[in-house]
């Protein structure tokens, strides 16, 4: 007799899938290894296959977490863009502040006629310098911000 509940446990502890048991116990929901009341309900749950891979949602899950390493990878990238454009707007109107403090001698030896005239040359030269800078951050800003679109779609 003893042989034979020993064995029954054997086969009962090596099933090809295992077996969960829900019944409600006063109005609460509750899930047992072993029938548990009169309105016990089983849940099979199949065996996972550890050969078979990742399953699809795992494989699913995984998307949306590189698409969301490469969205913040992509916000890091504009924040350190817009603080390069920042750094370079600064430095314009730093730089046009200082020109503004022309005098008339460095005016006459630039040849320009006027203080004003040398100022606009001046701050034409610092512009032609810095601005394409800024405008090739922001379109990269641009590029950046429509492959974040494409990835959350």
């Amino acid at each position: 007799m003893v042989r034979a509940i020993i064995l029954s446990i054997v086969f009962i502890s090596i099933p090809a899938f295992s077996a969960v048991y829900q019944c409600t116990i006063d109005g609460v929901a509750t899930f047992s290894q072993l029938p548990c009341g009169e309105d016990t309900k089983e849940i099979i749950i199949p065996e996972t296959n550890v050969a078979q891979g990742i399953p699809k949602q795992s494989k699913a899950v995984a998307g949306e977490v590189d698409s969301y390493i490469t969205m913040q990878k992509i916000d890091r990238d504009i924040a350190l863009l817009q603080r390069e454009i920042k750094q370079l707007q600064d430095t314009l109107a730093a730089q046009k502040t200082k020109i503004s403090y022309m005098t008339q001698d460095t005016a006459n030896r630039m040849g320009a006629s006027s203080i004003a005239d040398a100022i606009a040359q001046r701050t034409a030269q610092v512009e032609r310098r810095i601005k394409p800078q800024i405008e090739q951050y922001q379109q990269q800003i641009e590029t950046l911000n429509t492959m974040k679109t494409q990835l959350s779609q």
